[in-house]
C-alpha cells in the first residue's frame, strides 16, 4: 500500500512538472511573438572597456521602411502648413491624437504642459521628430526629417510692451 501511494505521489509530481514546463514554453513563445512587434529599445551610449582589450559597443541596426519615413515627413509638412492655437490640455490631446492616427505605427508622442500656459507636443519616429511649441512669445514648429535636416517655422506674437 505504501508503494502504491509513493507511485501516485511521483505521478502527481511528474504531471505537475509537465504542466509547469508547458506554461513556461507557452509564455516564452508569447514573449517572442510580442517582442517582434515592439519598437526596439534604445541602446545605451556607455561603452565598456577592460584593461587588456577594449570591447566595442555596436549600435543596433534598425531597418525602417522608406515609405514610413516618407509618411512621417509628409505628415510633418501638412502640420507645418496649418496654424494651430491651443488653449487647453484637451485641445492639445485632440491635436496629438489626430496626427498620431496618421503617423507610422512605431511613432511615439508626448505632451508637456509648461508654466505660463505654454504647451509642447512632441512626436518621434526613430531619428525623425516633429515638435509643436506654443509659448507666450509665439508658436514654434520644428521638424527633423529622414535626412537629418532641421526645419523650423516661427510665428512670433507682438509684445504689448513694445
Amino acid at each position: 500500500m505504501v508503494n502504491f501511494l509513493i507511485v501516485i505521489c511521483i505521478l502527481i509530481a511528474l504531471s505537475a512538472a509537465g504542466i509547469v514546463v508547458k506554461k513556461i514554453l507557452k509564455t516564452e513563445k508569447y514573449r517572442q511573438k510580442y517582442t517582434r512587434y515592439q519598437a526596439p529599445k534604445k541602446s545605451n551610449s556607455i561603452s565598456l572597456a577592460s584593461n587588456d582589450d577594449a570591447i566595442r559597443q555596436v549600435d543596433q541596426v534598425i531597418e525602417v521602411d522608406e515609405y514610413e519615413q516618407q509618411l512621417f515627413d509628409d505628415i510633418a509638412e501638412i502640420f507645418f502648413q496649418q496654424q494651430y492655437k491651443l488653449d487647453s490640455l484637451q485641445a492639445a490631446e485632440q491635436l496629438q491624437e489626430v496626427f498620431l492616427r496618421r503617423m507610422p505605427v512605431n511613432c511615439k508622442t508626448q505632451i508637456r504642459q509648461l508654466d505660463l500656459n505654454e504647451w509642447s507636443i512632441y512626436w518621434s519616429f526613430y531619428n525623425q521628430s516633429l515638435e509643436y511649441y506654443l509659448g507666450r512669445y509665439g508658436e514654434f514648429y520644428t521638424h527633423v526629417d529622414r535626412f537629418g535636416e532641421e526645419h523650423k517655422i516661427e510665428y512670433r506674437y507682438q509684445d504689448s510692451a513694445s
